[in-house]
């Protein structure tokens, strides 16, 4: 029966290929929608999985339509025009708890996963501190953790300081060299620092306005020094009228709306899944057993928090001497660099802003939304001057090409739409540039620009004919999340949710370097200095890394309470963006000499 199957399917593909038939194939790859696939009948099973890019650890499944079921894809035979496929990843599942409580928090991993990072994930979901030394048991058995558990093994965590109390021990396990955090002042103090005064309650402009020149060395927050004495800024409070926007003061300047103070305490990450992996790709260089480098005391080089949002910070932007903050409320706020002072808010958008992008020469800003439109500013009257449609879900970047007047948008409709700045119009349509949302897009040079998408791939672009001059592999194994590029260097660098970052030469487009595992979770945002010999990255787990330019790690900072979404660096400072509504300045200085 099987051979006549066979028999009849090789007839069945010969006049179809003969008569140019085509099949299409929904297909859901990981952590992706199902996607429509068009192609001509395969003839044998490798020539189906180059068709549907499906990599060599990845495995083909087809949906048995009868059963219900997911099925090994062995053979072309198993296959038919319509068929329902999706591809996945091999990965382990063991269910922990702590000793009294039901195993129930699930610890995913990947191949390439270390006993280490496997154990870091089982310290985190029973909810114990980084560090804690623990014993898996099963039962009365001690397990071995191991990369080769058994799927859904449930599994009991027991902190060896438990069980040295238990034995009659004096005192707590040897130090694990976890600092404990310090303690925080209340969220809506400031303390007193130099250089942070007091600001007038009546939001203004400050003299050194975005439409000025920038300074060849800017003092942010009044301090030469950078001196680690945090202070928090709070959007003014009172009951003082808004301003309407674009209207103009006694001194000339242009009034800006007042914001109410933030409400609320901010909220704390509790994630409900540790995941551990991506397996390591052959080809770059793989540093992901290199030691960890210093890691800071929470806050030791936070010297001021910007607090205001009523939701997520989800995205920063800087011109001149102007930093403007994103957010999940809907809003824009504006924010002096000099002294890290509120200067307002613009609202207007209907959804969370995701994206800016900002040009001081034509003295306009731009932010894109989950409303699916492009908002134009003035920087001078600090209104909206247009709104751009086009996008049909919502505007994930945004990106202006220098000397072009060019800006580049990318959404989750899987689309890049490029305008023109001096007319505000739509000069070209890519559809289908991904074959899922566009996380990131970031200029390479004069006339190219690579763009980085969920379905895991990055794609260069020539800005002469705007189609894709190539597809950059190997891939990364999740969503590329973000992209830096040194032009000094001439190479970028990408983050990804399988946690890893890749360097890739700016000329032949190959990866020289990679790190498997470079964060704790899924790597949201990368930054590199002024002087590009420094890396900033960060994720969901909270924590920003410091690497050097070989990707080697220089110090981690700690402080944020939630997942960090944007890092700019500015002078000798970093800005990080963070869920738990608040921007985050970290002196960095001393990171790059």
């Amino acid at each position: 029966q099987i051979d006549k199957r066979l028999q009849d399917f090789y007839l069945r593909s010969r006049m179809a290929a003969m008569a140019g038939q085509c099949w299409s194939l929904f297909v859901q790859y990981p952590n992706r929608e199902s996607v429509v696939r068009e192609l001509r009948v395969p003839q044998t099973l490798p020539e189906l999985r180059v068709a549907l890019e499906v990599l060599e650890d990845q495995h083909l499944q087809v949906l048995d339509e009868q059963q219900g079921q997911f099925f090994q894809v062995e053979h072309v035979s198993q296959l038919f025009d319509g068929a329902n496929l999706r591809v996945t990843m091999p990965r382990r599942r063991i269910f922990v708890g702590l000793e009294g409580t039901n195993p129930s928090r699930p610890v995913v991993w990947y191949p390439g996963s270390t006993t280490e990072q496997i154990e870091i994930a089982v310290v985190k979901a029973c909810g114990l501190p980084l560090g804690t030394p623990i014993e898996i048991m099963d039962g009365d058995s001690a397990v071995v953790i191991s990369p080769t558990i058994p799927n859904d093994s449930c599994l009991t965590a027991v902190p060896l300081v438990q069980m040295e109390r238990a034995n009659g021990g004096s005192r707590p396990y040897a130090n694990t060299g976890v600092e404990s955090p310090r303690r925080r002042g209340s969220p809506g103090s400031a303390t007193p620092v130099a250089g942070f005064g007091p600001r007038s309650a009546s939001a203004q402009v400050p003299a050194r306005s975005p439409n000025g020149t920038t300074p060849g060395h800017r003092q942010i927050g009044g301090r030469a020094d950078g001196a680690s004495t945090r202070a928090r800024s709070n959007t003014p409070a009172g009951n003082s009228p808004t301003p309407r926007m674009g209207a103009r003061t006694q001194g000339g300047s242009a009034a800006l709306p007042v914001r109410p103070p933030s409400r609320g305490s901010s909220p704390v990450r509790n994630s409900s899944m540790s995941t551990v992996g991506g397996a390591s790709t052959p080809s770059p260089p793989d540093l992901s057993a290199q030691p960890t480098g210093r890691v800071s005391a929470p806050d030791e080089h936070c010297i001021h928090i910007l607090a205001g949002h009523n939701g997520n910070v989800l995205s920063l932007c800087t011109v001149g001497d102007v930093l403007f903050t994103g957010s999940q409320d809907h809003s824009i706020m504006i924010w002096d660099l000099n002294n890290l002072q509120y200067i307002g808010t613009l609202p207007g958008h209907r959804g969370f802003v995701k994206c800016m992008a900002a040009t001081l020469s034509r003295k306009i800003l731009c932010s894109g939304s989950q409303d699916k439109t492009i908002k134009i500013w003035s920087l001078e009257t600090f209104s909206s001057t247009k709104t751009l449609f086009g996008h049909t879900s919502e505007v994930n970047t945004l990106t202006i090409l220098e000397g072009s007047d060019t800006l580049v948008s990318g959404g989750e409709d899987r689309s890049i739409r490029v305008w023109d700045l001096n007319s505000l119009v739509l000069m070209a349509s890519i559809e289908q540039a991904h074959l899922s949302g566009i996380f990131a897009v970031k200029q390479l040079e004069p006339g190219m620009f690579v763009s980085a998408s969920r379905d895991r791939t990055m794609k260069v672009w020539p800005t002469s004919t705007w189609q894709a001059r190539r597809t950059l592999a190997p891939p990364h194994y999740d969503g590329v999340s973000d992209i830096a590029v040194s032009q000094k260097r001439g190479c970028f660098y990408s983050a990804s949710r399988d946690r890893s970052i890749r360097r890739w030469d700016s000329k032949s487009l190959e990866s020289d370097l990679q790190l498997a595992h470079a964060q704790g979770d899924w790597l949201t945002a990368l930054a590199l200095s002024p002087s590009e010999n420094v890396l900033y990255s960060a994720g969901k787990d909270s924590i920003i890394k410091v690497w050097d330019a070989d990707l080697h790690c220089i110090d981690m900072l700690q402080g944020h309470r939630g997942p960090i979404s944007s890092l700019m660096a500015i002078d000798n400072h970093l800005f990080s963006a963070s869920h738990d509504r608040t921007v985050r300045v970290w002196k960095v200085d001393q990171f790059d000499r």
